[in-house]
C-alpha cells in the first residue's frame, strides 16, 4: 500500500476500486465488488474481507490476513473492532453517553499533560499520570470498585475485543480458582478422567510487589491473559497487586476535624511478565506497569459531586514515546471502569461482577472456549468458502461450533466421550487390565431439525456416533463427504401420541415419517428446533420410559404442541406475604418502584433494567418457552438445568435434562457398580403423565386429535422447497 494515499488510488485497490475483493462501508452498508451486503453492526466481528472506512481524511483498512487495522500514514497500527464500531456511531450520530467530566479535559496531548506521579513515588521508578487521565466526583463506595476490579480480573474482554478471558493462576486469598480447580471439581462431578495435574506453564511465581509509602499489599493475583487469535496473538501472565490506604483528611478541608473518617484508598497495579517491550501484546498497552487508584473521601459535602476520585497512573519504558494508541486506550480504559462501575450490583460473589447465575455454570468456561478455538482453526474457514446457501456464512457456522464445543465438553463429563484425536492418544497412553469393566461406547446423538447440518457434520467428523433430521433437504448438505450426507434425513417427525391418536393422517403424507424410535440412550439435541422445542422432553421420555434419554434444547420461535405458532404465558410467580402499604414484585419479592418520572427515557431505562432480571427474562416470549420446556421436563420426571451458551445468538439458553442421572449412571458402570437410578421404573405411569401433558397442552386446539391434524397440515407445507440454513427450524 502507498501510505498516505486514499484507498481509491492504491493500485492494490485497483485503478476505481469498484471490482476490489475488499469490503467497504457506503451509508453504513457493506458492498463486496459492487453487491451490497448486510448492514454492519458490532457483532458482526467474524466478516470476512477487508474493510475500509472513509472519516475525516482517515482511511481504516482490515485485513483478514494479518487481522489487523491499518490507518495508512496517521496510526499504522491495529485498533479493535470496537474502535471501529465507535468510528460508525460518529458517522451516525448514535455515540453512546461518554460517562465521564468533558469540560475536565485539557484537550492537549496526553504526553504534554504528564506529571510524577506523587503517591506513586519512588527513588527507581518514575511514575507518571496526568489530569487527564483522572476523573472527580464519582459516587462508587469502595466496596463497588472491588468488585468490578475483581470481575475485571476474568473478563478482560470487557475492556478488549481481542481476549476472550483470564486464567487465574495464582490467589494469595486462595478465593478464585484456577483452571485444575475448576476442572478437578468438573472431573469429580462427571466422567471426564480429566487430568488434574497442574502443568508446568501453569505454576508461575507472582512478581515481587512493589512498596509504597502508607500503603499496605492486601492481596496478589496472577493471571494469564488468553486471546482469541492464538494464531495472532500469544497468551501472556500478569500479576496484579492490591494495595489498600487510609490517609488522614486534608487540613485544609473544613471537614478535617476530630470528627472526620480517614480517606480510604485502593490501588491495584498490574504488571505484565515480560522481559523486554518487543515481547508484549498488541492487546496490552505498551507499558512496564499500570496502576489504578481510587481515592473515597466519606467527609465530602453532601453539596459536591461525588466523594470518589479515579486516577490512572503507569509506568513507560525508557524511551519510549506517548503514541496516539496508547493515549486512546488508557482514556478507554478509566471510561470503561467508571461504566463497569455504575452497571455494578453487589452480590457478594467473590469472584465479584453481577454476572448471570446460569452463565458457565454446568461447563467451566476455559474448556468450551478452548475447544471452540480449535473448532474454529479446524472447520471455519472451508465451511464459509463452500457455503451455498443464501444466507450469511458466519452467524450460522460460527454459532454451530460453539454449540458444538459444548456439547463436546459435555459429553465428555457425561459419557467420558472424547473427540477422535483425543482418543488416539489415549489408546497409546492408557492401559488396561484384565478387572477393568470394559468402558461403555458413547451412546450416539441426534439432531432434530438440524437444518443446515453443520452441527451433524462437525459432531460426526470429530469421531461421535449419530444423525441428523430435517423436513426440509438444505443445499448444504451437498458440500459434506458422503459419509455426512448418509447420516442427514429428510424426515418428518410425527409425535406418538398423535400418530396413535389418527394413524390415517400419516396416508397423506408424500415424505418419509418417523415417531422417534431412536436407539435407547441416543442424546437428543433440540437446537432452534421451533415446533419440536417442548416436544423435545416428551420425545426423549418416550423413546424409553423406564430410563429417559437425557436431551438439549435451545429454543428458538415459539410454537404450541400442535406446531402452530403461540407464545406462552409467563410462568406464574410464587406468591409471597406483602403489607397493602408497600406494594412488592410477585417475582422478585423486593420492593416495586415507580419511575423517577413518566418521560419515555425513564420508561425505557426502567424497562431495560427489569429485562436484565430473572423475572424480565420470563416476561419476554423467548422466556416464556424456555420456562414452558422447563416445566414440561419436570412435570415428566426429568430433572431439568438451564444455561446460558457462548454463542453469537440472542437466542442462546439451553435447556438440559437427565444430565445428572445419565451421568451417575455411567460413572456407576465405570466402576462396576449396578446403577439403581434408571428412571420411573414404571413404564405405564410415565406414558400416562406424558399423555396428561399433551391432553391438556392439545386441549387449546380441541384435542389431541384436532391438533394432529395441524400437525399433519403443517408438516406438508414445511417439506415445500429447499431450506435455506438454519432457518424456519424444523
Amino acid at each position: 500500500m502507498v501510505i498516505g494515499r486514499p484507498w481509491r488510488q492504491n493500485p492494490e485497490f485497483g485503478a476505481g476500486g469498484g471490482s476490489s475483493p475488499f469490503l467497504r462501508i457506503l451509508s453504513g452498508v457493506f458492498w463486496h465488488s459492487g453487491t451490497p451486503r448486510s448492514p454492519f453492526r458490532h457483532s458482526d466481528a467474524w466478516s470476512q474481507g477487508l474493510l475500509a472506512h472513509y472519516d475525516v481524511q482517515k482511511y481504516f483498512v482490515y485485513n483478514t490476513l494479518s487481522h489487523d487495522y491499518k490507518v495508512p500514514g496517521i496510526l499504522h497500527s491495529r485498533i479493535p473492532w470496537r474502535g471501529m464500531s465507535w468510528c460508525l456511531q460518529t458517522m451516525t450520530g448514535n455515540k453512546r453517553t461518554n460517562p465521564r467530566d468533558v469540560t475536565r479535559l485539557s484537550g492537549k496531548p496526553l504526553a504534554e499533560t504528564l506529571e510524577p506521579a506523587s503517591v506513586l513515588e519512588t527513588n527507581t521508578e518514575p511514575w507518571v499520570t496526568s489530569q487527564d487521565l483522572t476523573e472527580y466526583g464519582l459516587s462508587f463506595k469502595p466496596e463497588v470498585i472491588l468488585d468490578m476490579t475483581l470481575f475485571l480480573l476474568a473478563n478482560p474482554n470487557m475492556s478488549s475485543s481481542h481476549l476472550y478471558r483470564a486464567d487465574i493462576l495464582f490467589d494469595s486469598l486462595g478465593v478464585l480458582k484456577t483452571p485444575q480447580q475448576k476442572e478437578q471439581s468438573f472431573a469429580q462431578a462427571g466422567n471426564s478422567n480429566l487430568e488434574t495435574t497442574v502443568a508446568a506453564d501453569e505454576n508461575v511465581e507472582p512478581i515481587t510487589a512493589r512498596e509504597f509509602s502508607g500503603f499496605t499489599l492486601v492481596r496478589t493475583v496472577v493471571r494469564r491473559l488468553v486471546p482469541r487469535n492464538p494464531n495472532l496473538d500469544r497468551v501472556m501472565d500478569q500479576t496484579c497487586h492490591f494495595y489498600e490506604a487510609n490517609t488522614p483528611p486534608q487540613r485544609t478541608d473544613k471537614s478535617a476535624d476530630s470528627d472526620a473518617q480517614p480517606i480510604n484508598r485502593s490501588l491495584v497495579i498490574y504488571t505484565p511478565h515480560i522481559t523486554s517491550k518487543e515481547d508484549m501484546p498488541f492487546y496490552h498497552p505498551l507499558l512496564r506497569s499500570l496502576a489504578f487508584l481510587y481515592d473515597y473521601n466519606p467527609n465530602t459535602p453532601e453539596t459536591a459531586s461525588g466523594p470518589g476520585t479515579m486516577s490512572i497512573h503507569f509506568l513507560q519504558f525508557p524511551d519510549e514515546p506517548i503514541q496516539n494508541r496508547l493515549e486512546r486506550t488508557l482514556q478507554a480504559l478509566l471510561t470503561i471502569q467508571i461504566r463497569l462501575a455504575r452497571g455494578t450490583r453487589l452480590t457478594g460473589k467473590p469472584e465479584g461482577g453481577s454476572q448471570n447465575p446460569v452463565k458457565d455454570n454446568v461447563i467451566p468456561q476455559h474448556l468450551v472456549q478452548n475447544t471452540y478455538t480449535r473448532l474454529k482453526a479446524k472447520y471455519a474457514s472451508e465451511l464459509c468458502q463452500n457455503w451455498v446457501e443464501s444466507t450469511e456464512p458466519s452467524k450460522h457456522v460460527f454459532e454451530d461450533l460453539s454449540i458444538t464445543a459444548f456439547l463436546i465438553e459435555l459429553w465428555r463429563s457425561m459419557y467420558g466421550a472424547v473427540p477422535a484425536d483425543e482418543q488416539n492418544t489415549t489408546t497409546t497412553t492408557t492401559t488396561t487390565t484384565d478387572q477393568d469393566p470394559p468402558k461403555r461406547p458413547f451412546p450416539g446423538f441426534v439432531d432434530v431439525a438440524c437444518g443446515n447440518g453443520v452441527l451433524v457434520y462437525v459432531l460426526l467428523m470429530e469421531g461421535y456416533t449419530g444423525w441428523g433430521f430435517d423436513a426440509r433437504r438444505r443445499k448444504t448438505w451437498s458440500i459434506f463427504p458422503e459419509s455426512v450426507r448418509s447420516r442427514l434425513h429428510e424426515e418428518i417427525y410425527i409425535p406418538e401420541p398423535f400418530a396413535t391418536a389418527t394413524p390415517s393422517l400419516l396416508d397423506q403424507l408424500t415424505i418419509k415419517s418417523h415417531t422417534g424410535t431412536f436407539p435407547k440412550d441416543t442424546f437428543i439435541i433440540s437446537n432452534h428446533a421451533d415446533e419440536l422445542t417442548v416436544w423435545t422432553p416428551l420425545m426423549a421420555l418416550l423413546l424409553s420410559p423406564e430410563s429417559p434419554s437425557p436431551f438439549i434444547a435451545i429454543p428458538c420461535c415459539s410454537h404450541s404442541l400442535s406446531g402452530a405458532k403461540f407464545r406462552y404465558p409467563p410462568p406464574k410467580a410464587p406468591k409471597v406475604k406483602s403489607d397493602k402499604k408497600d406494594p412488592v414484585s410477585l417475582a422478585e419479592g423486593t420492593e416495586a418502584e415507580n419511575p423517577a418520572s413518566g418521560d419515555l427515557k425513564s420508561l425505557r431505562k426502567e424497562k431495560q433494567d427489569a429485562q436484565q432480571t430473572e423475572a424480565g427474562f420470563l416476561k419476554s416470549m423467548y422466556g416464556s418457552l424456555t420456562a414452558k420446556t422447563m416445566s414440561v421436563a419436570e412435570e415428566i420426571g426429568y430433572e431439568v438445568e438451564r444455561t446460558l451458551l457462548r454463542i453469537p445468538s440472542t437466542r442462546n439458553m439451553a435447556v438440559i435434562g437427565g444430565r445428572k442421572r445419565t451421568t451417575q449412571e455411567w460413572k456407576d458402570e465405570s466402576h462396576g457398580v449396578d446403577a439403581d437410578i434408571k428412571g420411573d421404573g414404571n413404564g405405564e405411569a410415565v406414558l400416562e403423565r406424558v399423555m396428561e401433558v399433551v391432553r391438556r397442552e392439545c386441549s387449546r386446539e380441541g384435542g389431541v386429535d384436532e391438533a394432529a391434524k395441524i400437525w399433519v397440515e403443517r408438516a406438508k407445507g414445511l417439506n415445500k422447497g429447499s431450506g435455506s440454513g438454519k432457518q424456519g427450524g424444523h
